[in-house]
């Protein structure tokens, strides 16, 4: 039996994220629809091995997996015996003597998904690993970026927010660059990562002919005006006591998406939050009536996404037995 593990989007080229995204879309009248029931899974297993809280990325798991005819079963760091200190390493040869075909798996660490990966035998997803990576979202991110046309070279995307703690950002940027979309990443000096010039394809991609361009910027206004997407990312309450920021009034004076910048953004763009939203710091009550406004979309895609997704971890994508 083939299985695949996705631990970051360098993982995946363009022409297997197109893949994934063309198997989502399948499944998304369905899903839209109420749901549906059948048996591509029966007889397979997922443990969705949480060590940080989630809800929409948990749930559409568990979701997708239940439809998909597949068992998940849901274990947390609380009551398990991580609280007795057994180690990420251990953990992973426990669940692979139980042979359990897909763990998804979440964690505060950068490197604890890998280093599971490094001990299971069959499929790992990441969930979410610290400030390092979150491709489950940049692949749901990427389904109505692509259905809006806005997933194609040229076009040019803002990420705004607290890049520098955002997993989200670093999976986004890697897969929209090699699409070709130019990335702005908007922020204010304290939330801007370290180096962010390294985050450039030229420093991480093999060969970046042909990804997009990387910039950044302070200003969100002067960023709006030239957009064709702009996506806000959720600032931490758990951070607001720090240097980092002073506090949430001023944080959404100069970088929330409020009724007044939506009037600097292009008709034709597009509005993105990977939640959960701070709502009137991020983003305004207004941004969620406004037209452009995919945040909904955004939740569905992922459970769309995330049926593609378990489907290709165990080799059974329709059409392509899991391969690229």
């Amino acid at each position: 039996m083939s299985y695949r593990s996705l631990l970051s989007i360098l993982d995946l080229t363009p022409g297997e994220v197109n893949q994934l995204l063309d198997a989502a879309a399948s499944y998304l009248p369905r899903i839209e629809a109420g749901g549906f029931k059948d048996a591509t899974l029966k007889g397979y297993s997922a443990l969705l091995l949480f060590y940080e809280a989630s809800t929409r990325t948990r749930s559409s798991f568990e979701l997708a997996g239940k439809m998909l005819g597949m068992d998940t079963i849901n274990i947390g760091a609380k009551g398990s015996s991580v609280e007795k200190g057994e180690t990420v390493r251990d953990t992973a040869l426990t669940l692979n003597a139980m042979h359990h075909n897909v763990v998804v798996m979440r964690h505060e660490a950068p490197d604890a998904v890998a280093l599971f990966a490094r001990y299971f035998d069959r499929a790992v997803l990441n969930a979410g690993s610290g400030r390092g990576q979150h491709p489950t979202q940049a692949l749901l991110d990427a389904l109505p970026l692509r259905q809006a046309g806005v997933l194609q070279r040229s076009k040019r995307i803002a990420i705004v927010g607290d890049l520098k703690h955002s997993r989200v950002m670093r999976s986004n940027l890697q897969l929209l660059t090699s699409f070709g979309l130019d990335v702005v990443l908007v922020a204010p000096p304290t939330l801007m990562p370290e180096g962010w010039e390294g985050l450039k394809p030229a420093y991480w991609a093999a060969d970046p002919t042909g990804y997009g361009e990387v910039s950044w910027s302070t200003d969100f206004d002067r960023v709006l005006p030239g957009l064709d997407a702009v996506m806000m990312l959720r600032v931490q309450r758990e951070r607001m006591g720090d240097a980092h920021i002073t506090n949430t009034d001023e944080y959404s004076k100069l970088y929330g998406l409020s009724r007044r910048r939506l009037k600097l953004l292009p008709e034709s763009a597009v509005i993105l939050h990977p939640g959960p939203v701070n709502r009137g710091v991020e983003v305004g009550e207004d941004v969620f009536a406004d037209p452009r406004c995919l945040i909904n979309d955004q939740v569905t895609s992922g459970v769309a996404l995330r049926s593609a997704l378990l489907c290709w971890s165990c080799g059974k994508l329709e059409g392509t037995d899991g391969q690229a």
